[in-house]
């Protein structure tokens, strides 16, 4: 029986951590927002995510549920609020978690001081920003700081926890890949999601209308949620176009959907990275692949049937180009927002106004954002966080892989230069992944937040020597003919700092009087003991 118990574990076990759990994952999530049941879908997916931390040490499957669970939310992602009760599932996962680092005796030497990487210590020091955002601030209210304190703490949980559980080598190098083709499979939930949404429209000219008002919405997520989504999955999926496999053809017609859904959006921002972006891309896949043919004649078919059809459909395609183009790069209030944050942290210019002034208010900018709700302190602390995210991306730039996070982070973040995309809390956890997998992959002993020392240490022994040099010198005090301490005699304290300035140590009689000097008296003979002196007479010792 227990054989068999042990049989049927190692069986889930290696379904669960199969790159076949993630397609899995994905067809969960696409069945609950297509069919408006995705309250019970998630919690399936939740619960089938955490039961495996009970049965096994590894945890890779956890990425699935982190980086594609908001996309099953089916409904109006501004109604959120009435659905507050579905956090216990969180509680849940961090449960399992917690459990898994217990059962599984995990080492948290990777969390120590020396050890520690330095996107990891900064990941960890954003918890002061946003505990001090609007310190000063009159609007502040301590309920909503401490839920942006505790979804801090929840960020740097996470990613310590797989610092502590990843400590293979091997593992680590597959973490990577896994989180890829995570990237791949949500690029392709959302693809469909979309198509879904243009399908039930129905009609052409209303698909249309829909395209040219933004008016595409998939409830967790708007126009200018989907678009920067989306230009994070090209990159990991034109990475897999880099390796050998048969599969070239269809990934690189993916990328290049997702881009033209990426126009269908009407997200300038998102467009205009992307176009930017997309020759060096695949200029890049080119040189590096080693299907060069299959991917340059796939590259080339897609882009003579976009031309067929754009020529066939040429007053819609019309229509929908000269809308975006219309606009250009107009700010869309944006200046004015951009003057607010400037005044709000002129206002409040130390830790900023708080993220709850003006709760309604967002500024259009992760710059502006973090100027205006965290101050100067917060800007500082986040200069940190961005320097070493992308020292660390450096550090591993030869790797294709970790090209494809590197492109697929640039694009987002350049886009949350004029949108607040950023600090979406989905969206930010999924930043966070993909540098963790980079930093988990850099070379020993590199990008350490404290060069390998111990910074606690090191303060703790400054304030004791510290402590010893400001203590206090007690007066040695003699005992007197009945054992009584008394103090020292005038003359005996001025031998005793005489003694202390000689080169040679003053000598005490035994009953306490006045040093005498080791020096022999002339016509004398030294004493046993006594150090040798030149003699004046005859030079000889």
């Amino acid at each position: 029986m227990k054989e068999k118990l042990l049989k049927i574990k190692d069986m889930i076990s290696r379904a669960v951590q199969s790159d076949w759990f993630i397609a899995f994952n994905a067809v969960l999530i696409l069945i609950g927002w297509a069919f408006d049941i995705w309250i019970p879908m998630i919690c399936v997916v939740f619960v089938i995510h955490t039961i495996p931390l009970f049965l096994d040490r590894h945890t890779k499957h956890l990425f699935n549920v982190l980086i594609m669970f908001s996309f099953i939310m089916s409904s109006d992602r501004n109604q959120m609020m009435k659905y507050a009760p579905l956090l216990a599932l969180v509680g849940l996962l961090v449960a399992g978690m917690i459990f898994n680092l217990i059962f599984f005796k995990r080492s948290f030497k990777p969390l120590h001081p020396k050890n520690i990487r330095g996107f990891h210590a900064s990941l960890l020091a954003l918890l002061f920003p946003m505990a001090l955002a609007g310190a000063a601030s009159p609007a502040e209210v301590p309920l909503f700081t401490l839920a942006l304190v505790a979804l801090t703490v929840v960020y740097g949980f996470i990613y310590s926890f797989f610092v502590v559980c990843n400590d293979n080598d091997e593992e680590k190098k597959q973490l990577t890949d896994y989180l890829l083709k995570i990237l791949v499979a949500s690029g392709i939930v959302v693809s469909l999601e979309m198509l879904i949404f243009y399908g039930r429209i129905g009609d052409v000219n209303e698909i249309v209308q829909a395209m040219m008002a933004k008016k595409v919405h998939l409830g967790w997520a708007g126009p200018n949620n989907m678009a920067p989504l989306l230009s994070m999955t090209i990159p990991a999926t034109l990475y897999f176009c880099i390796r050998k496999n048969y599969a070239t053809p269809l990934l690189a017609t993916l990328a290049l959907v997702e881009y033209g859904l990426i126009i269908a959006t009407g997200c300038r921002g998102a467009i205009l990275f992307t176009t930017l972006a997309m020759p060096a891309m695949l200029l890049y896949v080119i040189v590096k692949s080693e299907n060069k043919t299959s991917f340059g004649v796939t590259v080339s078919i897609v882009f003579i049937i976009a031309v067929i059809i754009v020529a066939y459909y040429g007053n819609i395609f019309a229509n929908i180009i000269t809308t975006i183009l219309n606009k250009r790069l107009d700010s869309s209030g944006r200046d004015e927002l951009y003057k607010l944050a400037v005044d709000t942290f002129k206002t409040w210019p130390l830790f900023g106004a708080g993220w709850d002034y003006k709760t309604d208010l967002y500024y259009h900018s992760t710059f502006f954002q973090i100027l205006a709700t965290m101050g100067i302190f917060g800007l500082i602390i986040f200069a940190v966080f961005y320097f070493w995210r992308y020292k660390t991306f450096f550090k591993t730039r030869k790797e294709p892989s970790t090209m494809a996070l590197l492109c697929g982070t640039v694009l987002f973040e350049a886009y949350g230069m004029i949108d607040t995309n950023y600090f979406v809390p989905n969206f930010f956890l999924i930043l966070l992944l993909m540098t963790l997998v980079v930093e988990l992959n850099v070379p020993e002993k590199t990008c350490l937040a404290f060069g390998g020392k111990d910074p606690v240490a090191h303060v703790v022994n400054y304030f004791r020597i510290l402590a010893d040099r400001v203590k206090p010198v007690k007066p040695q005090s003699s005992s007197g003919e009945n054992g009584a301490e008394t103090e020292p005699s005038q003359g005996d304290a001025q031998t005793q700092n005489d003694a202390e300035n000689s080169s040679i140590p003053a000598l005490t009689n035994e009953s306490g009087g006045a040093a005498v000097s080791d020096k022999p008296i002339e016509g004398e003979a030294p004493k046993a003991g006594s150090l040798p002196y030149e003699s004046s007479d005859n030079g000889k010792k």
